[in-house]
């Protein structure tokens, strides 16, 4: 799999700011001024491993000691750059030399380190003689070259002699170094979405002060695993839009089991709330393989970070749960950032951007059927292309995973006080543009083969590892009961169907999370439909449209989703014959509640100031 699969318009956080490159690739590009620095900088790093025999039958012992020898007792390049220069000399700041008096506290001359410990040969050990060694082994080795002394001036000769570089990597050749890759247990722990990333591992706090010189962060909303930032741009830039300003989902990840230390009972119930990197991946994975599909996310980047949060997202943290509880809402369940106790240094975390895509449906008032309609059949349409594209199945569709962008002020008035600018069409009297967000649990294939027999890749997770998900409280939250209904669907075929009693039925059915079962994309889309329903004011309440072809065009809507509610219920599902969302957008055109054309895509025009559809309300016609 390629490092990075580029979806849409490239990340404006890693590609269009050189400021924003990763401090490790920053030191990377930094130039050397000396070539034998960087090999002895790598050499220091290397674990020397030879392909010699290490028993007693070894037939070049001797050959082998001395190479060993000549590399570990050479004196390192760097501190033969500086021997080159000048021992009691420094450089002005204007570039010249000038002498400089090194002295003890009694005054007396300070001996320079040349003076203090005698001067080792160099390239110079002895070596073994010929007759010492086999015939062959003889002809094989190279022989160094001397390196001239700093005092003495270098003779041309005809031939060349190899570098000291040159000698060094050829010693490191004779010897079959290997270098090993550049790795620990943190980042052998996140490879799985390293390898899907263009970054190197990032310290937090150094991308944070990076990001935040040019965006404001704020927090906007917590997911099951993670939480949500919005990154809005400071001041204008030339180089990016507001369309550019990017949403950041950012995910806790569990520590490598070698690195686990023992923990508080607090430190552990944080644990269990973070995720682990493959898991992690297969959404990341799962979002690039959606991104290009209507109604789905954008996705733009993914990078791991380490250590503890930067300022600015402690800050929008802390500002975000203030929040929350002057509206009387629950605070928030992650731990404060900036209390050292929440997190250690080396925590590490998981950043996916992807495109500001609005405003989420538990924070959005949707107070008239017009504006019903156009969500759900948004979300409908949405799925029904996932499942054509790539069999998907989102399993967590509740009204934070939906978002909406394009709302303006009369999308909110009461079911009497707005109009749209026309009545006739079937679908868009708002304007908005519905996103499904937030794949965690999503599945979809990914349209390769992972074997000969042609299996697809899927992106899955099993949700039999934590029945957690399905205990929950209905009585609390309506949603709860979704999760049981579609574990039902999937293994049962009908959402309520007694699990406990048909145990043995499910199991014999041979249906896992990993297989295809879009009828639990119905189940989400009757909870939808229910959330919605208590929201609005119906058209049949009392109080009446003043234009009476807007009016009569409200009551087709809201019977049309009255009989969709009654299709969509869970216990009269099995027998409607839906099975998918892609059948209920079949259904949908033969009932004529949508077109073709809203189904394939209106082709229409740059929106201008001219052209753009703006919505009416009666009170402004008054």
């Amino acid at each position: 799999m390629p490092r990075k699969a580029v979806y849409g318009k490239p990340s404006h956080l890693y590609s269009s700011f050189s400021s924003f490159q990763s401090p490790i690739k920053q030191r990377k590009n930094e130039p050397c001024s000396f070539e034998v620095i960087e090999v002895a900088e790598e050499l220091s790093r290397l674990t020397v491993q030879t392909k010699f025999s290490t028993n007693d039958e070894d037939e070049n012992p001797p050959v082998r000691q001395a190479l060993c020898e000549r590399i570990v007792n050479t004196e390192r390049p760097i501190k033969l750059a500086r021997q080159r220069t000048i021992s009691n000399e420094s450089v002005t700041s204007t570039g010249s030399i000038s002498p400089r008096e090194r002295k003890t506290k009694n005054g007396k001359p300070k001996k320079s380190q040349s003076e203090k410990r005698p001067k080792k040969p160099i390239y110079d050990e002895t070596q073994p003689t010929p007759s010492a060694m086999p015939a062959d082994s003889a002809a094989e080795e190279p022989q160094p070259a001397a390196i001239p002394s700093p005092s003495e001036p270098t003779k041309p000769t005809e031939t060349t002699d190899p570098t000291p570089t040159e000698s060094i990597e050829t010693d490191l050749a004779a010897l079959e170094i290997t270098k090993p890759r550049i790795s620990n247990v943190f980042t052998k722990h996140a490879s799985s979405l390293l390898s899907l990333s263009s970054q190197d591992l990032t310290s937090f706090s150094s991308w944070s002060d990076q990001l935040s010189s040019h965006f404001a962060v704020t927090k906007i909303a917590e997911a099951s695993f993670g939480e949500v930032y919005r990154l809005s741009l400071l001041k204008e830039h030339s180089a990016l839009s507001k369309t550019d300003e990017s949403v950041l989902k950012i995910i806790a990840l569990k520590p490598p089991p070698s690195a686990k230390r023992k923990m508080s009972k607090a430190a552990k119930k944080r644990t269990e709330m973070m995720s682990d990197p493959v898991d992690v991946a297969a959404e990341v994975r799962l979002m690039q393989r959606m991104t290009c599909t209507p109604g789905f996310t954008n996705f733009r980047e993914i990078c791991v970070l380490q250590g503890r949060p930067g300022d600015a997202f402690a800050t929008a943290w802390s500002s975000w749960n203030d929040s929350q509880k002057t509206k009387g809402k629950e605070i928030s369940v992650f731990p404060d950032p900036s209390k050292k106790a929440s997190y250690s240094e080396d925590q590490l975390w998981a950043v996916i951007e992807m495109q500001d895509a609005g405003t989420d449906l538990e924070n959005t008032k949707v107070a008239n059927v017009w504006l019903a309609w156009d969500i759900f059949w948004g979300v409908v349409l949405a799925l029904g292309k996932g499942e054509e594209a790539a069999r998907f199945e989102h399993r967590d569709l509740h009204m934070g995973n939906i978002c909406v962008s394009g709302l303006n002020n009369a999308a909110h008035c009461r079911e009497a006080d707005y109009v749209p600018a026309s009545s006739n069409r079937k679908l868009d009297f708002t304007g908005i543009e519905t996103t499904l967000i937030d794949y965690t649990i999503s599945r979809a294939e990914m349209g390769v083969s992972v074997s000969a027999e042609g299996e697809e890749d899927v992106a899955y997770l099993d949700l039999e590892r934590d029945l957690a998900l399905f205990e929950g409280d209905a009585e609390e939250e309506y949603q709860y009961e979704i999760y049981r209904y579609m574990r039902s669907a999937m293994y049962l075929g009908e959402p309520l169907g007694d699990l406990w009693e048909r145990w043995n039925e499910a199991e014999e059915s041979g249906r896992t999370w990993k297989g295809y079962h879009p009828q639990t994309n119905l189940v989400w889309l009757h909870f939808v439909l229910h959330k919605l329903a208590e929201q609005i004011e119906w058209p049949s309440s009392g109080n009446h449209i003043q234009d009476s072809q807007a009016a009569q065009r409200a009551e087709e809507l809201e019977a049309a989703l009255l009989k969709v509610n009654q299709l969509l219920d869970p216990e009269e599902m099995p027998q409607t014959g839906l099975r998918s969302a892609s059948d209920l957008v079949v259904l949908a055109l033969d009932e004529g509640w949508l077109d073709k054309e809203d189904v394939q895509g209106r082709k229409t025009a740059p929106a201008t100031k001219t052209t753009k559809r703006k919505a009416k309300t009666t009170r402004s016609q008054r």
